[in-house]
């Protein structure tokens, strides 16, 4: 299993170091990708007390308007662009971002933004892929990826509370094998676990007497919009608040050009 120590990676051009260049090969042969070290300790500390401070009523098994059950004791739920979520580091870290564009383009988009909650006493996941394949033909597994998935886990994700297992490779299948082998990687808060919105993959469940709560983007090609995950009106894509876009640093404003 590869996973890059972003600690090692130093220099502006970010995207053509070569620790950088290893994640790339692991996400295009393998769907996935680990980037180790993304976020300072405080920082990750300072995220999750806002959030259990924001949003603790996202941390009662039941589903709200704007949420969505993912799987039991599991919600897909919106995070607004504000406080800590507001930070660049966040939304658009630099690590990040130079592996989705080297992967999508220089164009690709933020998606969709929020948590995902998995509640103690969460079972195993069913195996799924984030949305379904743009065609229903072979072909679909061969093209480049369209969008790709972010998790930065505010707790850390492990055995105990919980991770998501992939199957590496399974971004090249026709449909499920869940015969073939998965890796369960620990994920440390502060690490960026990535991957093609075609890997199929599950979350394990957390066995552990707290919520597990894990911020996600979705990155995508600017013509992509996942259809599968917001089939509410009452969802939130992206949680915006007066004065944020024009907080947006230059370089990050292209994750946002879908925004009116």
């Amino acid at each position: 299993m590869i996973r890059i120590d972003c600690r090692q990676i130093s220099g502006d051009d970010i995207a053509k170091s070569e620790p950088m260049r290893l994640a790339y090969d692991c996400f295009i042969k393998n769907g996935y990708a680990i980037l180790d070290h993304v976020l300072g300790v405080e920082t990750v500390q300072a995220l999750r007390a806002e959030f259990q401070a924001r949003y603790d009523r996202y941390l009662e098994d039941r589903e709200y308007e704007e949420t969505m059950e993912v799987g039991k004791k599991r919600f897909l739920v919106p995070v607004e662009f504000s406080g800590g979520f507001a930070d660049p580091l966040v939304y658009g870290n630099p690590f990040v971002v130079a592996l989705v564009r080297e992967v999508l383009d220089v164009d690709a988009v933020l998606d969709n933004f929020g948590a995902v909650v998995s509640l103690s006493g969460s079972e195993r996941q069913h195996s799924h892929r984030d949305a379904s394949l743009l065609f229903d033909a072979a072909i679909s597994a061969l093209l480049p990826a369209h969008a790709m998935t972010v998790v930065l886990p505010l707790i850390d994700m492990n055995a105990v509370h919980g991770t998501t297992a992939v199957w590496p490779g399974s971004h090249r299948w026709t449909g499920p094998r869940d015969e073939a082998p998965t890796i369960a990687p620990d994920i440390p808060a502060g690490s960026a676990f990535m991957w093609d919105y075609r890997t199929f993959h599950y979350g394990t469940p957390n066995v552990s007497a707290e919520p597990r709560p894990m911020i996600y983007g979705t990155y995508a090609r600017c013509w992509y919009r996942d259809a599968a995950n917001f089939q509410k009106s009452t969802q939130r894509r992206l949680w915006l608040v007066d004065g944020f876009i024009d907080s947006v640093p230059e370089d990050r404003r292209r994750l946002f050009a879908r925004v009116d």
